[in-house]
């Protein structure tokens, strides 16, 4: 999206940002190949969000790689109310975790301890094809079927016929679905099923 809206170009579907001369980097990974090139310091700590509204104080912590999030939130004053969802990311594309002994990898960009006014436990329904995910995809893609593919474990047609690989996970499809549905999470594990058999075609070839 950052390509397109500053440049003009568009990655090829199936594409990498390097195939039309461009590439992407978060501030992040600049100050941490800066730190590498002329200071000769490896990744061992990075700059975290911690925040939602069970966090007592909300801050910007820099922490070493391997401090957990137990060790974030003591920084942050400790809990104001009971977390229902804590997630590593942001809020759209980050992963729920289940403990707060999870270390801080490079990765973390974020950590976020939501109380349940902020959570939507809503269950999952059917997909009702009203089109608001399709109408909200940067991509231009169809997560409506998508999801319904993954849901039925029709992985190749999802990649082959509907650009599944051309999802960037935003979020942006379940947040305006009526019915709950969790594209997201059927997206990646259909990627994951697509990326399981390709290794495994690959192994019967090497034999």
């Amino acid at each position: 999206m950052l390509i397109k809206a500053l440049t003009g170009r568009e990655v090829p579907s199936g594409g990498l940002p390097m195939d039309v001369g461009t590439v992407v980097q978060n501030v992040g990974t600049v100050v941490a190949i800066s730190d590498a090139v002329t200071r000769g310091i490896p990744l061992i700590e990075r700059v975290v969000t911690v925040s939602g509204s069970a966090v007592r104080e909300p801050k910007n912590l820099l922490m070493r790689i391997g401090a957990t999030f137990a060790d974030a939130l003591n920084s942050c004053g400790g809990l104001s109310s009971e977390p229902v969802k804590i997630i590593m990311g942001g809020p759209m594309m980050g992963f729920a975790q289940s403990t707060i002994d999870v270390p801080v990898i490079k990765g973390t960009s974020g950590i976020l301890f939501l109380s349940q006014k902020d959570v939507n436990y809503r269950k999952e329904s059917p997909c009702i094809h009203c089109g608001r995910c399709v109408e909200a995809c940067p991509m231009g893609l169809n997560p409506s079927i998508l999801s319904i593919l993954g849901e039925r474990q029709l992985y190749q047609e999802a990649k082959e016929e509907y650009n599944l690989l051309d999802c960037m996970e935003c979020g942006s499809c379940v947040y305006v679905c009526p019915a709950k549905r969790n594209i997201v999470q059927y997206v990646r594990y259909a990627k994951a099923q697509n990326a399981i058999q390709a290794e495994k075609e690959k192994a019967k070839v090497a034999v």
